[in-house]
C-alpha cells in the first residue's frame, strides 16, 4: 500500500511537470577584460558592477523599446552571472518562448557591448563629423564659416582616432543559446515534491491502520 501511495505521488509530480507551463533560459556569455594590473579585490568590483549595469535600466530600457517586450518583465527575467575565477559573464533570460529568448538574450548581451565599449559615443562622433564634411563640400557654405568647420572636423577626427585606439573591453565568446532543460518546472523538484506527498500519505495511512488495529 504504501509503495503504491509513493508511486502515485511520483506520477502526480510527473504530470505536474508536464501540465505546467514550461520557462526555458537562453544564455549568452559575455568577456570583461581586466587590467592585469587589478587586484583580486578591485576585479570582483569591476565585474559586480558589469552585472548592475547588464541587468540595469541604461541596458534593458533600449533593449525593451526595440522588442516591445515590457522593461518591467525584463528586469525580472534577466540574470548576471560572473563565472567564478574569470573574466566571464552569463547573461540569462527567462522566457516562454525558447526563439524569443534566445533573441532577448542577443539584444541585452549586444547593447551591453555598446554601453561597455562606448560604441554609441564612437557613432555620435561620427554622424557629427559625417554633418560637418558635408557642409564642407556643400558649395553653398560661406567661407567665412569654412575654416571653423575644418577645424571642427579636425578636433572631431582626432576624438575618433582616440576612440579607435581603445581595445574592446567586452566581447560575446559564446553566442546566445537555449538551455535544453526548462527553468520551470523542475522536474527533478516536482518528482521530488510528488514522492513527498506519497511518503506522507503512506505515512499517515500507516498511521491510520495502526490505530485501527489497536482498538481491535
Amino acid at each position: 500500500m504504501s509503495a503504491i501511495l509513493v508511486v502515485l505521488g511520483v506520477a502526480l509530480g510527473l504530470v505536474a511537470t508536464m501540465a505546467l507551463p514550461h520557462v526555458y533560459a537562453a544564455q549568452a556569455t559575455i568577456r570583461y577584460n581586466l587590467s592585469d594590473r587589478s587586484s583580486a579585490g578591485d576585479a570582483d568590483r569591476t565585474l559586480t558592477t558589469q552585472t548592475v549595469i547588464i541587468t540595469g535600466r541604461e541596458v534593458l530600457q533600449p533593449v525593451a523599446d526595440s522588442t516591445g517586450v515590457p522593461v518591467d518583465y525584463l528586469t525580472k527575467n534577466v540574470i548576471a552571472t560572473i563565472v567564478p575565477n574569470s573574466e566571464i559573464i552569463q547573461i540569462q533570460v527567462n522566457h516562454p518562448d525558447r526563439g524569443s529568448g534566445i533573441q532577448l538574450a542577443d539584444a541585452v548581451a549586444r547593447r551591453y557591448l555598446d554601453v561597455a565599449n562606448d560604441a554609441g559615443d564612437r557613432a555620435r562622433t561620427q554622424a557629427q563629423l559625417d554633418n560637418l564634411q558635408k557642409q564642407l563640400a556643400n558649395p553653398a557654405t560661406p567661407p567665412a564659416q569654412v575654416a571653423d568647420l575644418q577645424g571642427q572636423v579636425a578636433d572631431l577626427q582626432g576624438q575618433i582616432a582616440q576612440l579607435a585606439t581603445r581595445s574592446n573591453i567586452a566581447s560575446i565568446v559564446a553566442p546566445a543559446f537555449s538551455v535544453l532543460a526548462p527553468v520551470f518546472p523542475n522536474t527533478l523538484i516536482t518528482l521530488g515534491i510528488g514522492a513527498m506527498i506519497g511518503v506522507l500519505a503512506a505515512a499517515l495511512a500507516g498511521t491510520r491502520m495502526a490505530r485501527n488495529w489497536t482498538r481491535r
